[in-house]
């Protein structure tokens, strides 16, 4: 049998037991021609006399499933969902004839858990992790997976498990049922499965229909759909095969997750969602060492919440900051933050106290800035004002060391005009972190005029030493993510003002596929921080000007946001429950459009102005734009950001419904670039590739 096999190497021990392992690392090798081969020796064995059973690990010779390439074979549906089919058909006869067991070591997810769930029994070593990350992706777990899964676990605990990307360590998943025994180590793990084997050579692996609790079920699935609103469509599949995985036999059941796991990866979703949650980001977190540069010490101004969990991050990363404010009372508040942080983490049993001592004593709260002496980097976060942030510059720079950069954590200010109070600017970067630091991942990186390409490589190793998703944009108004931010804010103030009632803007936007609606948003940063932000722009248009003089009422009538109890919403001031508020002044209009047409002002509005940043310059790569604006501002991420949008409605259909809307203001102006593209039917990207410029 070995002289014809490809992919894998097989082992009989004396005991008639065969071990299965695979004999390739090449990574450019077929996982489903892999797979295919394996079941077909497994079977082949299985009826053998003389064999007792089959142990097997690691079948796939690369950790990392490489959806390209399944992409490529899916794309000819009837051909894939024949071989796949094909292939799940058999599994019910690996779990019936002998005993099959797979062990589990390290991490362990994607086809590779997929292909772990095979077998009749799994072992995992004790330092094994195992999940499905795929509906982070637009996908669900395929290869049999989502079905195995529903007839180990409980239909509701799988629900959760198979649609948030959940990884479990060995004990949590054996104590969900998803494994049958945690050992130390693989040769224990040999061991025990040879055991086994012998000592139960009949299996009774049930493979009929499989009790269901429906209302239980339809509850846990309820959540997921309202969180998700139908938007992706791996959720929906997944969702629809957890409860035939129970009321099919297990045959029936495989075949038919080959069609719905094909069906999905032929939605335009899941190839956007691939392209910028999986392999846009992991481009974007890729080291590169290159510079030399090492971060030892850093300095941080300004305790506040941005520079408090700027401070959090760079201790989680192990490194010392001294987190420099007016006087230690702050500073030491703002160290208090991160121990909050640890707090929480203790509490919920992921970080351990010792883990949380050792954290905090990375973070040195000071008044005085010598204490920055010599650093490798200095971080001003202080409130967003000009002569502010050029005062503790200018006081802060000397203390740099010599191959030292300095970064602004600005929302909006011009990092250009930042740097010109340095005698160096091109050590001057701009780094956008965002709020809370300690929960969100993208780092905004800005290069101003005059940035070197030293400092903004550093600046990318140190947003990824910091476990942080860097994007990279060139310096202009608002840059990018703030940029286009307010403009989902201001067409949502722009339907207000017409007579649109803010409860339809706001679920709408949710029903879109946005984190959150704007007028929420515009709540929690506060009215008049988006005043604020239009003070700093050069010039606004008639728009923006309405929309201003609009905010500037409610704030002068005490209806800041949140913090003052009422902005677009009320809030209780005991429970802090929160109400929509409808502006009495404001006239509903006599014809309001459909849920459709807000929906797509609101995302449209948002692609526009990106294709506006790409083609100035401020954006280089399209996928930039899709990691920023769902990561960064939850934008709606079943789109696969802002140019995936675009791609997914069409170039031409989103030109002419944008310039539909061209009546509702001059953020509607469609750039002559963009008409030429769309009479070219220009697409951003051909499956992964991009095709900007």
């Amino acid at each position: 049998m070995n002289k014809n096999l490809k992919y894998f190497h097989t082992e009989q021990n004396t005991q008639g037991i065969i071990l299965i392992h695979p004999s390739t690392t090449d990574s450019n090798t077929n996982e489903l021609d892999q797979l295919e081969e394996f079941i077909d020796i497994a079977l082949f064995y299985l009826g053998k006399p003389d064999i007792k059973g089959i142990i097997y690990q690691n079948l796939l010779s690369t950790k990392e499933t490489d959806y390209k390439a399944i992409y490529t074979i899916a794309s000819d549906s009837d051909i894939f969902e024949k071989r796949l089919s094909f292939l799940l058909s058999k599994i019910p006869d690996l779990q019936q004839l002998k005993p099959v067991i797979s062990i589990i070591q390290n991490d362990c997810e994607g086809l590779s858990m997929a292909a772990a769930l095979w077998g009749s029994r799994r072992i995992a070593t004790r330092e094994a992790r195992l999940g499905f990350s795929e509906a982070r992706y637009g996908l669900f777990p395929g290869f049999g997976a989502t079905v195995l899964t529903s007839r180990l676990l409980d239909p509701e605990k799988a629900v959760s498990f198979l649609t948030q990307g959940t990884i479990l360590t060995a004990v949590q998943a054996q104590e969900a049922g998803l494994i049958d025994q945690v050992v130390v180590d693989l040769t224990e793990a040999l061991e025990s499965a040879q055991q086994y084997i012998l000592q139960n050579p009949v299996l009774q692996v049930k493979t009929s229909p499989l009790p269901i609790n429906i209302e239980a079920f339809e509850a846990s699935a309820a959540l997921i759909k309202k969180r998700n609103h139908g938007l992706i469509p791996g959720i929906d599949h997944c969702l629809q095969m957890i409860r035939d995985a129970r009321e099919l036999s297990l045959r029936d059941a495989l075949i038919q997750e080959a069609q719905h796991y094909t069906k999905v990866w032929n939605s335009q979703e899941a190839l956007s969602m691939l392209r910028t949650q999986y392999y846009g980001i992991r481009e974007a977190i890729r080291p590169d060492t290159s510079t030399g540069f090492e971060l030892k010490k850093l300095g941080v101004i300004g305790a506040g919440m941005m520079g408090s969990g700027i401070a959090y991050e760079s201790a989680r990363a192990g490194i010392d900051v001294f987190l420099k404010d007016v006087d230690l009372a702050q500073a030491s508040k703002g160290k208090a933050y991160s121990e909050k942080v640890c707090n929480k983490l203790v509490q919920l049993g992921i970080m351990t106290e010792n883990a949380q001592h050792q954290l905090l004593e990375y973070i040195h709260p000071t008044d005085q800035m010598a204490d920055l002496e010599n650093t490798d980097l200095i971080i001003e976060a202080v409130f967003e004002d000009k002569v502010l942030k050029a005062e503790v510059t200018t006081e802060s720079l000397p203390y740099l060391n010599e191959k030292g950069f300095f970064a602004s954590n600005t929302t909006s200010l011009p990092i250009s005009e930042l740097a010109s109070v340095s005698s160096k600017p091109e050590n001057f970067i701009g780094m956008h972190f965002f709020s809370p630091v300690d929960r969100m991942a993208l780092v905004e990186i800005i290069r101003g005029s005059k940035t070197s390409d030293d400092t903004l490589k550093k600046a990318l190793q140190v947003a990824r030493q910091f476990g942080k998703i860097p994007i990279v944009v060139y310096d202009g108004p608002a840059f990018f993510t703030s940029r286009i931010f307010f403009n989902y804010l201001l067409e949502a103030i722009t339907m207000l003002l017409e007579g649109i009632p803010a409860n339809d803007i706001e679920l709408q936007a949710r029903s879109a596929g946005f984190a959150v609606g704007p007028l929420a948003v515009l709540d929690e940063i506060s009215l008049s921080l988006m005043l604020h932000v239009y003070d700093q722009l050069p010039a606004l248009h008639s728009s923006q000007k309405r929309c201003y003089n609009y905010l500037t009422k409610l704030v002068t009538a005490g209806r800041n946001g949140r913090k003052t109890g009422k902005g677009f919403y009320d809030y209780d001031s005991v429970t802090g429950k929160k109400t929509i508020w409808q502006d009495p002044e404001i006239t509903e209009a006599d014809h309001l459009p459909d849920g459709e047409q807000i929906r797509k002002r609101l995302l449209h509005v948002m692609s526009l102005d990106s294709f506006r940043c790409l083609n100035e310059g401020v954006l280089q790569h399209p996928v930039d734009g899709d990691i920023g604006s769902v990561l960064g501002i939850g934008y709606a991420v079943h789109t696969g950001g802002v140019f995936g949008h675009i791609d997914q409605v069409g170039l031409r259909d989103f030109v002419n419904e944008c310039q539909a809307f061209a009546e509702f203001g001059e953020q509607w102006k469609i750039p002559p670039a963009l008409l030429q593209l769309a009479d070219r039917n220009f697409s951003f990207y051909s499956g992964f590739d991009s095709n900007w410029k």
